[in-house]
């Protein structure tokens, strides 16, 4: 009797691992697929700041500065007579 209740315990605790080492697994592939999808979202994220980057550094040339300044604002360069110039002493 006392046989069987070891031969029934370790079949268990046999049973019990291998469930676990299913569980483990479906776990492991799981964060596996989550993390290639980060990866690839990562990989978006960087290929839109530098795009991003590019577009900041084209919007703030002094030509364009200067063509919207004029274009939008009607701003002009002051006639030479209007320009004070301050010197150091």
């Amino acid at each position: 009797m006392t046989r069987y209740v070891g031969l029934i315990l370790c079949i268990a605790a046999i049973f019990a691992t291998a469930l676990q080492i299913v569980l483990v697994r479906h776990e492991s592939r799981q964060l596996f697929v989550e993390s290639q999808k980060l990866n690839t979202q990562s990989v978006e994220i960087g290929r839109e700041w530098g795009r991003l980057l590019l577009e900041q550094g084209s919007l703030a040339t002094h030509t364009r500065i200067e063509e919207m300044a004029s274009e939008r604002l009607e701003m002009t360069q002051p006639d030479r007579k209007n320009v004070l110039v301050v010197g150091k002493n």
